[in-house]
């Protein structure tokens, strides 16, 4: 026995031994303009508008706003009324006059001194069709049918949450896709739980689907929960699924790193369209 624990502060010296800090050094291509907006259908368009720091550079205010760049929202080619500033939260936005109408293309373009011209483009996709989201009171699983589109490319994304005691949703629940119940989509199983499911409709375009979700935590202590299925663009899936490899690999940096998605010309960030329906219901 003694041997035994000799063995094992031996293995932990050499594997201490071996730590090396890495100081990893990222191509910068100096500063650009990044735009983030999500467009959503009868919604006004927010579009938050910052500039690029080096990857080494950790700021605990975030990416400097951009106040006084000048942002331009066409409808189908046409300008609209010049934008609003508007701050929410702390955090400043180029607010719309209109709402965005479904069918209907968006480009945002942004200038700033000292920095190259930039513009995005998405359009609306359509709204999702789903329905009876249920619960279980100490189950884990919440179900919901989502009835897709044929002949047509879909994406999808998937949350849930949980109602706090003011009655609002406040807390994200991990999760996962049910591998016991979904086994025809295996392509989106994973071995642990996440915050969202970004998927396409590869495995049942056209069909009527029984999803079923496993909470990483037994659903008690709430009354309600909601289920959040967005429908999105090809951009918006694109940006999406790179954020959430992104979080899966939790910074680690013996992976292959994720570059994020952005159809920003000349720049960063994601000008793209989405489309929500949020399913509350009580837990039995």
């Amino acid at each position: 026995m003694q041997n035994v624990f000799v063995y094992a502060a031996l293995l932990v010296l050499f594997f201490c031994s071996c730590e090396k800090r890495v100081d990893i050094k990222l191509p910068y291509d100096g500063d650009k303009i990044v735009v983030n907006s999500l467009i959503q259908p009868d919604s006004v368009i927010y579009i938050r508008v910052t500039r690029s720091v080096p990857s080494n550079v950790y700021d605990d205010n975030g990416f400097t706003e951009i106040t006084n760049a000048a942002v331009t929202l066409e409808e189908n080619g046409v300008v609209l009324t010049p934008l609003q500033w508007q701050e929410i939260k702390g955090h400043g936005y180029f607010v719309s006059t209109q709402k965005a109408i479904l069918g209907k293309q968006y480009t945002v373009r942004v200038a700033a001194a000292g920095m190259q011209p930039v513009m995005a483009t998405d359009t609306l996709p359509a709204a999702p069709d789903v329905s009876m989201a249920a619960a279980q009171r100490n189950s884990s699983r919440v179900r919901f049918t989502l009835k897709d589109r044929p002949d047509a490319a879909d994406f999808y994304r998937i949350r849930i949450f949980a109602y706090g005691p003011d009655g609002q949703p406040d807390t994200l629940r991990l999760f996962r896709l049910d591998p016991s119940f979904n086994n025809n989509m295996v392509d989106f199983f994973t071995s642990g739980s996440n915050s969202s499911l970004i998927m396409n409709d590869a495995r049942f375009n056209g069909k009527e689907v029984n999803f079923v979700l496993q909470t990483q935590d037994p659903i008690a202590n709430t009354t309600q929960l909601m289920v959040e299925v967005s429908t999105l663009t090809n951009d918006a899936y694109q940006y999406f699924k790179a954020v959430s490899a992104q979080e899966r690999n939790g910074g680690t940096i013996i992976t292959e790193p994720v570059r994020v998605f952005t159809n920003v010309s000349n720049g960063y960030g994601i000008v793209a369209g989405i489309n929500t329906k949020r399913m509350t219901f009580k837990v039995e």
